[in-house]
């Protein structure tokens, strides 16, 4: 797997929700869901709406949001290889007892992890703000993400959507410290949020 791979799969993955956009916008324009009935209580079709285009539209979504959700795996999966890659060729070029400095000693930071991104704004009351998270954080670590395998933002959303239900990883760089902080975010709660805007470091 090459990072050129990975990239093609998050291509891929935004061109699928660009088609599942538009197809939304069918919906948007009948002012209707993907679960509402098209007919009412008489069995007669609701007027106003174009019947055929939005039972299109939805078993289009349907389609589609399936397939991203297969590819969304794929990505995690592939992701998570090659940051195992990129830190084993790493940690063999780090001498052996290379002294680091971390704030929790239970959950060692990686001696080669570096930043990709720093931290631009934090919504009160989210995950992140909770956790003390704080603007010019820098990002060292996001699940399997890390600068070994980090290309672009959408990367950082795609591993936090396929942390629902479960604790992400989360690996920062203090501003006021200049210290590693490990943090477990925990995304067990549906709808949690992490709550942060992010740009890659140098731009």
């Amino acid at each position: 797997m090459s990072h050129e791979t990975l990239l093609s799969l998050l291509n891929r993955k935004e061109e699928l929700e660009k088609q599942i956009e538009q197809h939304g916008m069918v919906l948007k324009a009948n002012k209707i869901g993907m679960n509402e009935p098209l007919i009412d209580g008489e069995e007669f079709p609701l007027p106003n709406i174009d019947i055929v285009s939005v039972r299109k539209a939805r078993r289009a979504i349907n389609y589609l949001q399936n397939d991203r959700a297969v590819l969304l795996k794929e990505i995690e999966k592939e992701m998570a290889l090659l940051f195992e890659k990129g830190r084993s060729t790493v940690s063999s070029e780090v001498p052996a007892c290379q002294p680091m400095e971390v704030d929790n000693s239970n959950d060692a930071v990686s001696p080669s992890l570096e930043p990709f991104a720093v931290v631009e704004r934090v919504e009160p009351g989210q995950l992140a703000d909770r956790m003390g998270v704080q603007i010019r954080d820098k990002i060292l670590q996001i699940g399997t993400l890390t600068s070994q395998n980090f290309k672009a933002l959408n990367q950082i959303q795609t591993v936090i959507s396929n942390s629902q239900g479960r604790m992400l990883r989360f690996v920062i760089r203090k501003a006021s410290t200049g210290k590693d902080v490990t943090l477990d975010m925990d995304f067990s709660a549906e709808g949690t949020r992490l709550g942060i805007f992010a740009k890659p470091l140098n731009t």
